[in-house]
């Protein structure tokens, strides 16, 4: 999996006024900056599109403060193929509700290949990647602490 573009809003410290973050061109990058600065939200945000797991438990602790729905939209390429993940999250109403949808790009249009429940679409983006949560966090992904 190469990431392509991620893009943010109302995800922890990230609201929606921000541009996406084009990854086309990067070959290896390091993160640094700042305790607090959001370096670790940039990768909860893309274990979240991928898997709905984060570092948080509750994904409506995900939620910028203040806001009532959260949304990251992430494009990755595997295989010769472009991918799109969308996954929302809403806590508008008493009970929160979450969106997920599973997208490949198809002669320059996205063509949406999710299953009819998000169970059934999260399962096909585990099958595409060949990998769970698990698997990447427990290989791929270094995470602090």
């Amino acid at each position: 999996m190469i990431p392509r573009k991620l893009v943010l809003r109302n995800f922890m410290c990230y609201r929606d006024d921000l541009p996406p973050l084009d990854f086309d061109g990067i070959r290896i990058a390091c993160l640094s900056g700042e305790n607090g600065s959001g370096k670790s939200a940039l990768l909860d945000a893309i274990t979240w599109a991928l898997w709905g797991e984060a570092r948080l438990k509750s994904d409506d602790d995900l939620i910028a403060l203040g806001t009532q729905e959260m949304e990251v939209d992430f494009t990755f390429a595997l295989e010769g193929l472009d991918y799109r993940v969308i996954r929302k999250r809403s806590k508008a109403r008493k009970v929160g509700q979450s969106w997920l949808d599973f997208q490949v790009r198809n002669n320059g249009a996205w063509k949406p290949i999710s299953g009819a429940t998000i169970r059934e679409t999260q399962q096909l983006i585990i099958s595409t990647l060949r990998m769970d949560y698990d698997i990447f966090s427990n290989s791929a992904y270094l995470r602090q602490g």
